[in-house]
C-alpha cells in the first residue's frame, strides 16, 4: 500500500569542517499523498493523523533549535516531534537546528529518523522505514565559502513568521505588541532582502502582506491614542 505521506530530507550544506560546525539545519518536508481514486476526488482530504517523527541523534551531534513545531526529549538521544494532521496535496515544513561536534574527514552517520502515523481510512497505525541520514567532513577550507541552501534558508525565515506572528497574537492579548512589533518589522526586512538576492515572488507576497498588516494595525493605534 502506498504510504500517505512523503518525507523529504534537505540540509543546510553538503559538507562541514572535520573540526566541526554549528548553525546546521536540517529541513523536513512532508507532502500529503491521496490513496486511489476515490481519494482524488475528494481533494483536501486528511489523509494522515497523529504524525509523529522520531529522530535518534548520533554522540556528534546536538540539537540546538527547532522551528515549526516543538521537540520532546526521549530516551537514548532521541526526539519526538509530534506533526498532527495533513490533507492530500499539502506540504508542511518543520526545521531542526544541530551543532555537529568534530570528526575524522568522511562521511558519518548523525541522524536515524522514522515517521509513524495514523491512517484514516483503515485507522491503523503505519511506519515508514528508518531512514539514515549522514554528514561529509573535510579538512578542505573551501568548505569556509559554502552558502547555505536557498531552499532552506527560505523555508527556515518562512517558519520563523509564523513563530512571530503566534508570539504576537500572545503579546496583544497582554498589551505588549510593541516589542513583537519590532520583530515583525525586522523579518519581513529579512524575507524582502531574500527575495531581492533570489528573485522568489513567495517570498515579496510574504514580506508585503507582513508590511501591509504592520501599516494597518499601526494606522489602527494611532487613531486609538489621538481620541
Amino acid at each position: 500500500m502506498q504510504a500517505s505521506i512523503q518525507p523529504i530530507f534537505t540540509w543546510s550544506q553538503d559538507r562541514i569542517l572535520a573540526g566541526g560546525a554549528k548553525n546546521i539545519i536540517l529541513l523536513v518536508e512532508w507532502k500529503g499523498v491521496s490513496q486511489g481514486e476515490e481519494f482524488r476526488k475528494k481533494s483536501r482530504k486528511v489523509v494522515a493523523r497523529e504524525i509523529e517523527l522520531r529522530v535518534w541523534l548520533e554522540s556528534h551531534v546536538t540539537v540546538t533549535g527547532c522551528y515549526g513545531c516543538t521537540a520532546e526529549e526521549g530516551e537514548g538521544r532521541s526526539l519526538l516531534l509530534k506533526l498532527g494532521k495533513i490533507h492530500s496535496g499539502q506540504r508542511r515544513f518543520i526545521a531542526l537546528e544541530f551543532t555537529m561536534s568534530g570528526m575524522p574527514a568522511g562521511i558519518h552517520e548523525a541522524l536515524w529518523l522514522q515517521w509513524q502515523y495514523r491512517q484514516p481510512t483503515v485507522e491503523r497505525i503505519r511506519e515508514l522505514p528508518l531512514k539514515k541520514l549522514g554528514m561529509e567532513y573535510s579538512h578542505h577550507t573551501d568548505v569556509l565559502g559554502t552558502q547555505c541552501c536557498f531552499h532552506v534558508e527560505k523555508h527556515v525565515e518562512l517558519l520563523k513568521m509564523e513563530e512571530l506572528l503566534a508570539e504576537r497574537e500572545v503579546a496583544r492579548a497582554q498589551n505588549q505588541q510593541q516589542v513583537s512589533t519590532e520583530k515583525l518589522r525586522r523579518q519581513a526586512d529579512k524575507l524582502l532582502l531574500l527575495a531581492a538576492r533570489s528573485g522568489d515572488m513567495q517570498l515579496v507576497k510574504e514580506a508585503e502582506a507582513l508590511y501591509k498588516q504592520l501599516e494597518v494595525e499601526m494606522t489602527l493605534l494611532g487613531k486609538v491614542v489621538t481620541r
